[in-house]
């Protein structure tokens, strides 16, 4: 007696990739090349926001003369693909973004009875995003989020944060923070007025 073959079922293997050609909006984006990340006295080993990680050091692996591979500290990192899109985001999200250090001990501990705290506890610094009015209602108007409260010592993280143009593709050798040269782009953002609508 014959057995029966059971039928199968095939999805075309053209249909599980993208379909480029008739996807909507902008599948293409220009990157361009960036040195980013944070400044020597961050309370915070790094920052990561907008889909871009702000390192205060990276590692960089090299041969030396004797051909030996060796790791050389390089301030900050050079991001090759930062697009637009991480821009923006940058843009509206820089403004409510504080970083709050942690309080030090108090303590003496150099035998003058003076309370300077303990150095690595005041290092540290935690990331707080500033909730937005309709994060903190919700749709329905319930609290969902506690406001934010400043207390002393709070700072903007774009005090400790770095972003700028590198056409060469190499890290740079002179640090301005955002807070200090604001934010550029290589190229005209028709978008940036209305975003600015938006935050003001």
């Amino acid at each position: 007696m014959q057995t029966e073959t059971p039928s199968t079922t095939l999805v075309n293997p053209t249909t599980l990739a993208p379909d480029w050609d008739n996807l909507p909006g902008e599948i293409v984006a220009e990157e361009y090349p960036f040195w980013l990340g944070v400044t020597a006295d961050c309370p915070r080993g790094q920052i990561d926001v907008a889909g871009l990680h702000f390192p205060k050091v990276e590692e960089e692996i090299t041969t030396n003369h004797t051909g030996q591979q060796v790791r050389v500290p390089k301030v900050g990192t050079v991001n090759k693909t930062v697009t637009k899109r991480h821009f923006l985001a940058l843009v509206k999200v820089l403004p409510r973004l504080v970083i709050r250090q942690s309080r030090a001990v108090e303590e003496p501990t150099d035998g003058s009875g003076k309370n300077i705290g303990d150095p690595a506890e005041r290092a540290k610094g935690r990331l707080i995003k500033i909730p937005t009015e309709d994060q903190i209602l919700g749709i329905d108007g319930q609290r969902k989020l506690a406001p934010y409260v400043k207390q002393p010592g709070d700072r903007p993280a774009s005090e400790f944060m770095f972003f700028t143009y590198a056409p060469d593709g190499l890290h740079g050798s002179q640090i301005r923070t955002i807070a200090e040269a604001g934010l550029e782009w290589p190229e005209e953002i028709e978008e940036l007025e209305a975003l600015n609508d938006i935050l003001t």
